[in-house]
């Protein structure tokens, strides 16, 4: 983004590839650039005024105003054997520095993309307008939804800019731990999210191995 607030389109941001981004549109995922954002089921349940996840319950935060996305919708290590994602797309291991879209970019795109999935559910009988309202300005941040979060080069920087929101009040990070040197970036850069999820699925590398089908070869160390 310029100085002025407008975008400065660049041809050399990694892209998803239009055939699969079609794909995740028809599943209701919104696309931007590299990135991803959805309406999980629990979001749309409390437009109604029915079920929360358990994010309200233990913590209480507004499950309407939380924003699940990822930096990273189509980049994965891992092909684990039990998740839902669309991991059938995911066709690389590295993302280059050089060629992601900044934090702010991907922040201000994927808005724009949830208040199109939003605006559908006002013809929803069922919807509670004071609700949808509500949750076009996220206060809670979860990223997650596709692909591993921590491939993205610029997350820390990502993070703090979430921070930087007069409306957040917590921001959810989920991970699959294999991009350790991320983690500790986190740290050192002062970033670290609200809370940390770490996928823990295996107790012995056999079992690591036939779950995850991970990419990397020192995956289990």
């Amino acid at each position: 983004m310029s100085c002025s607030g407008e975008f400065v389109e660049r041809d050399d941001i990694i892209q998803i590839k239009s055939s699969i981004q079609q794909q995740l549109k028809k599943a209701k995922y919104g696309v931007a650039d590299h990135s991803t954002v959805e309406l999980c089921h629990w979001t749309k349940k409390s437009f109604k005024g029915e079920e929360s996840c358990y994010k309200h319950k233990f913590y209480g935060i507004s499950t309407h105003q939380c924003m699940e996305f990822s930096p990273a919708g189509m980049y994965c290590e891992n092909r684990c054997v039990y998740c839902w994602r669309p991991m059938e797309f995911y066709d690389s291991l590295e993302m280059n520095q050089e060629n992601v879209a900044e934090p702010e970019d991907i922040v201000v795109k994927l808005m724009a993309e949830r208040e199109k999935l939003i605006m559908g559910h006002y013809g929803d009988p069922k919807s509670i307008h004071k609700k949808l309202d509500e949750s076009l300005l996220p206060a809670h941040y979860a990223i997650s939804l596709s692909g591993e979060p921590t491939m993205y080069p610029k997350l820390p920087q990502l993070i703090r800019y979430l921070k930087t929101l007069p409306a957040t009040k917590s921001i959810f990070l989920v991970t699959n731990g294999q991009e350790p040197q991320m983690l500790r970036r986190l740290q050192s850069e002062d970033a670290l999210p609200t809370q940390i999820y770490l996928s823990t699925n295996a107790a012995d590398r056999d079992s690591f191995m036939t779950i995850n089908k991970p990419r990397y070869s020192d995956s289990w160390e």
